[in-house]
C-alpha cells in the first residue's frame, strides 16, 4: 500500500458472521459438525455390501438360444444363401451376345432352382446351384465383353 492510495486498509479481524476471529479455520474443519454435535455423514451402514441378489445373473435360462435340434436353420446362422446376386448376374449375362445369352438363361434357371431349394430347407443344394449360377453368369459376361472388344477391333 502506498501513502497516496485512497482505499482504506482492511482490518485483520473478521466481522461477525464472516468467519472465525483470527482468520483460521473453524475447529473441526469446514463442513464438519461442531465438536460433540450429533449428525454428519458418518461411516457406511452396518452390514456393508452383501453381493448380488439371490439367483444372480448367471446366464440365460436352460434351452435358450439357437434353433431346436433337427429344425431348419435360421438365416444368419450359417444357413443363409444369397440367391439374388446369381439372378442379377444372370440377367446381365442375357444381354451379352452369343454364348453369354445361353449362359445367362442357364444361370437364371439355376438361380430359381437355388431359391426353391433354399425355401425347402436344402441349404447345401441351394448353395451349390447359386455358386454354379454365379460362375456361369460371370463367364457369360466375360465372353460377352471379350466378344465386344474383338468385334470393335475387327471393324
Amino acid at each position: 500500500m502506498t501513502p497516496n492510495d485512497p482505499t482504506p486498509a482492511l482490518p485483520t479481524t473478521h466481522a461477525a458472521g464472516f468467519g472465525p476471529p483470527g482468520g483460521g479455520p473453524p475447529p473441526g474443519g469446514y463442513g464438519a459438525p461442531p465438536p460433540g454435535a450429533p449428525g454428519g455423514y458418518g461411516g457406511p451402514p452396518p452390514g456393508g455390501y452383501g453381493g448380488p441378489p439371490p439367483g444372480g445373473y448367471g446366464g440365460p435360462p436352460p434351452g435358450y438360444g439357437g434353433a431346436p435340434p433337427g429344425g431348419p436353420l435360421m438365416p444368419g446362422a450359417g444357413g443363409d444363401v444369397n440367391t439374388t446376386l446369381p439372378l442379377v448376374l444372370s440377367i446381365v449375362s442375357l444381354f451379352c451376345c452369343g454364348l453369354g445369352t445361353v449362359l445367362g438363361i442357364i444361370g437364371i434357371v439355376l438361380s430359381v432352382q437355388a431359391s426353391n431349394a433354399k425355401s425347402m430347407g436344402d441349404v447345401e443344394g441351394a448353395r451349390g446351384k447359386a455358386k454354379m449360377a454365379v460362375i456361369l453368369a460371370s463367364v457369360g459376361i466375360a465372353l460377352g465383353l471379350l466378344g465386344g472388344v474383338v468385334s470393335a477391333l475387327v471393324n
